[in-house]
């Protein structure tokens, strides 16, 4: 199996007010990657502008979307995505989805929070609040993937901030829900991608998942998260049971603390697991 990796520093998608710093992460890992395996996707400096929609900068994203697009439509590779805001995630979730069939592939979407708002719902109107609704078909018609997800096949894992319409709609559209509890045996995850029937598996990493005792870099930190080795023991269990379609890990934002150095060595780990 040949993996590349498409390096996607947006920054547009999220709320934070130095969401800057995810740009600034997403080369920082690309400096430790393969630079023959790597490909960079162009994205805006600008903010960019709604459109008339409820969401924030809409058309940056739809320019750094078909800029993706663009790419994967020249390759054949399984694709990790190293990001950048959860919006960079659209592209190569589609990508693999379309490559192995949406039906084939199981969904698992770490992250602590729901990621399930509506444009008419999410608290500052920035995408990364909605991409999961997104990757199901639902939302925001200018990014709603030509191929989504189905939601039988969905899996958000590590989730303890999530409100209570997230929570309903979530249940509603079918996802299993997986609480950092629930990981603490990773074979649960396993299972859970099993019972799917999917032979292949998109893995999506929001480092907020994680616990802030073992990683800081990220925006907004959620307390009673996964360990590193939690999650990348988790991450480790799927392949027992299924082969990877694609994944991505989105959400590091160095500070120059003097944990960032420390946080980067934790991304290469877990791009370990993912193309182990």
């Amino acid at each position: 199996m040949t993996v590349e990796f498409l390096v996607f520093p947006q920054w547009q998608g999220s709320s934070a007010s130095r969401a800057m710093l995810l740009s600034e992460g997403a080369h920082r890992i690309a400096e430790e990657l393969p630079p023959l395996q790597s490909r960079f996707v162009d994205v805006l400096p600008e903010a960019g502008d709604s459109i008339g929609t409820p969401v924030k900068r809409v058309s940056s994203l739809q320019y750094a979307r078909t800029s993706a697009q663009n790419i994967l439509s020249k390759i054949t590779s399984t694709v990790i995505t190293v990001g950048g805001d959860l919006a960079s995630d659209l592209a190569g979730a589609e990508y693999a989805l379309s490559k192995h069939g949406a039906e084939n592939v199981a969904v698992i979407w770490f992250s602590a929070r729901g990621n399930f708002d509506t444009p008419e719902t999410a608290p500052s109107g920035a995408f990364s609040e909605m991409a999961l609704r997104a990757l199901l078909g639902e939302g925001l018609e200018q990014l709603l993937p030509r191929v989504p997800a189905v939601s039988r096949n969905v899996i958000i894992a590590g989730v303890r901030d999530c409100s209570d319409s997230e929570l309903a709609n979530l249940t509603r559209a079918g996802v299993q829900i997986l609480s950092p509890v629930d990981l603490e045996d990773p074979e649960t995850l396993a299972q859970a991608v099993a019972e799917t029937g999917a032979s292949h598996a998109y893995v999506h990493i929001d480092l907020a998942v994680l616990d802030p005792s073992e990683y800081v870099s990220v925006h907004s930190p959620v307390p009673f998260g996964l360990s590193v080795s939690q999650l990348s023991g988790a991450v480790r269990s799927i392949w027992s049971v299924a082969e990877l379609a694609g994944g991505g890990i989105y959400e590091y934002a160095p500070a120059g603390s003097e944990n960032s150095e420390d946080d980067l060595t934790t991304v290469l780990r877990l791009i370990a697991a993912l193309t182990a």
